[in-house]
């Protein structure tokens, strides 16, 4: 029994410890405040659909747009890839895929705020696997929408409104 009481404390004391200093678990603090917000973009967009689909599940409602509703726009992707090495025979190696897109969101009477979400991933060029290495392009895409879509809502959490 002493041993359990003595496991129990020190876990309550760890738990306080971590709360204590700012330490949260990944995606346990993507709640936004607001409870309905007008989405803006494309809807055939896979990052517009990823993002109301995460605002939705957290219990945010996309409504019209309408006075006192605040406004998350979405802009459009932009994926760059550039070469990252060579090897000794002027072959391309290894790329570097680069993911970029700015948000606003915008409430009447605050000022806009302005959000950019970028990521970049490496891969290596497989010439004997060119479908291999296009599946692996599109699956880093995917990738990285997803990062983009859950950044967006930690973001949106920390927004005073």
């Amino acid at each position: 029994m002493n041993g359990f009481l003595t496991r129990l404390l020190g876990l309550l004391l760890l738990g306080i410890t971590l709360s204590g200093c700012g330490f949260h678990m990944r995606g346990g603090d993507s709640i936004p405040s607001v409870r309905e917000i007008t989405l803006i973009g494309d809807e055939r967009d896979d990052l517009y659909r990823s993002v109301a689909m995460r605002l939705q599940r957290v219990g945010v409602s996309i409504v019209p747009a309408k006075e006192g509703v605040p406004e998350l726009k979405l802009g459009l992707m932009q994926t760059k890839i550039q070469v990252a090495s060579v090897d000794s025979r002027a072959q391309n190696v290894e790329y570097i895929m680069l993911f970029n897109t700015e948000y606003t969101v915008t409430e009447a009477g605050h000022p806009t705020q302005r959000f950019t979400a970028a990521f970049n991933r490496s891969f290596l060029n497989k010439s004997s696997e060119a479908l291999a290495s296009s599946r692996e392009q599109e699956q880093l895409r995917d990738e990285m929408r997803e990062q983009t879509a859950e950044l967006i809502l930690i973001q949106l959490s920390r927004v005073k409104f």
